[in-house]
């Protein structure tokens, strides 16, 4: 595949589009996938936070226990009912609706877990002091040689969602444990809460493609409109208005004209008809249309006459571009109802223009080079001085 080909292939919208869109699409991909990331690290970081906050709360509750209890937390418990029922009475004040279960646990010399204090207000279900305890996992165990915090994540489908096991420590030594099953509607609260922010990044983005594409395709829309009024109806290249109202303004510092005048024109309109004239126009613009490239412009300037701008040649170069038309012009006969004409154009070519002189007086030099291609004998090339 040649180069020009690649470039015709590339310069088309619907390439462009597809391009633009795959990239759009890559840097949304690239971002939903980052925002993911961040959103399953601050949903850790919240759990981090809760369990923190739980953890303070507990500690507090320690220190309020060591102090009331005089340093004989598991002393004072177990002799003194009423002191007992106050240390409930504080259970059941920072007893939040997401903890489903908060209690405090001592453990004997055999390894046996048994209930020194319950928060739970039902008399049926509340565990009563010095019943036993059946311990989940060996956190528990953890938590009581260790003398830290441990933290137990439920697995899902259970309505429990961690369970915290925070040491009360006398003299360097754990005597108890406060306990506490946090269900899981907090979690599916902050679940909840983030997912919304999730589907509300994910409609963003869908949103953010359909815009792009409505964008691009109302911008090609009234483009295509906007370039119809600059558009030959009868061959499909710019007009004479496009010329003066479009490329006019955007003229290189140095650029090319050729004047291309059909040979004998009014002939074959005056024998063959003015249909037989129209196909032979539609049929020379599309020669001429072929082998410019996509920054040049063709321009049906009036009648049978053709303007083409380019760039970036010399004279040399301008010469064998002119003749290069000429030659695909004529090599092969156009056909009208069965007719065949052998049509030839006469070109005229200003290789020297410069936007810092008047369009008109180098279209001129053009239109000139033209007259003497014709006055030479016509299906010739001319070339302005």
């Amino acid at each position: 595949m040649s180069q020009q080909e690649t470039k015709n292939i590339i310069s088309r919208p619907i390439i462009q589009f597809t391009v633009l869109l795959l990239i759009i699409t890559f840097i949304s991909i690239l971002a939903y996938t980052e925002y993911a990331k961040t959103l399953q690290k601050t949903t850790h970081e919240l759990n981090t936070k809760i369990i923190h906050l739980h953890t303070e709360t507990f500690s507090k509750l320690s220190h309020v226990y060591e102090k009331d209890s005089k340093c004989h937390f598991l002393q004072s418990v177990t002799t003194n009912a009423k002191l007992r029922h106050n240390f409930e009475d504080m259970l059941r004040l920072i007893r939040i609706s997401t903890i489903q279960n908060l209690f405090v646990i001592t453990k004997d010399e055999d390894g046996n877990y048994y209930f020194l204090l319950d928060s739970d207000n039902n008399l049926t279900t509340r565990a009563n002091i010095f019943e036993p305890f059946s311990p989940l996992g060996n956190f528990w165990d953890e938590a009581y040689k260790q003398k830290k915090v441990e933290v137990f994540h439920h697995k899902q489908g259970t309505n429990l969602w961690i369970t915290i096991a925070y040491p009360i420590v006398e003299n360097n030594q754990t005597v108890a444990l406060i306990g506490a099953d946090i269900s899981h509607n907090l979690d599916l609260i902050m679940q909840t809460r983030l997912q919304s922010f999730n589907r509300f990044f994910l409609w963003l983005v869908i949103i953010g493609l359909l815009t792009f594409v409505a964008h691009y395709i109302l911008t090609l829309y009234f483009r295509k409109k906007y370039y119809e009024g600059y558009r030959d109806p009868l061959t499909n290249v710019y007009n004479r208005k496009y010329l003066y109202d479009i490329l006019i303004k955007k003229l290189s510092r140095r650029y090319q004209l050729f004047m291309v005048d059909i040979d004998h024109f009014k002939k074959v309109n005056d024998t063959y008809g003015h249909d037989a004239g129209d196909v032979i126009l539609q049929e020379v613009a599309k020669r001429l249309k072929s082998l410019t490239r996509n920054e040049d412009s063709i321009i049906r300037y009036g009648g049978e006459e053709f303007v083409i701008y380019t760039t970036k040649l010399n004279a040399q170069q301008s010469k064998a571009f002119a003749e290069r038309l000429r030659e695909h012009v004529k090599k092969e006969p156009i056909y009208y109802k069965n007719i065949e004409c052998r049509i030839t154009v006469s070109i005229g070519v200003n290789p020297y223009a410069r936007n810092e002189k008047p369009f008109d007086e180098m279209l001129k030099k053009a239109d000139e080079a033209l007259y003497r291609a014709k006055m030479s004998g016509r299906d010739r090339v001319y070339l302005s001085e």
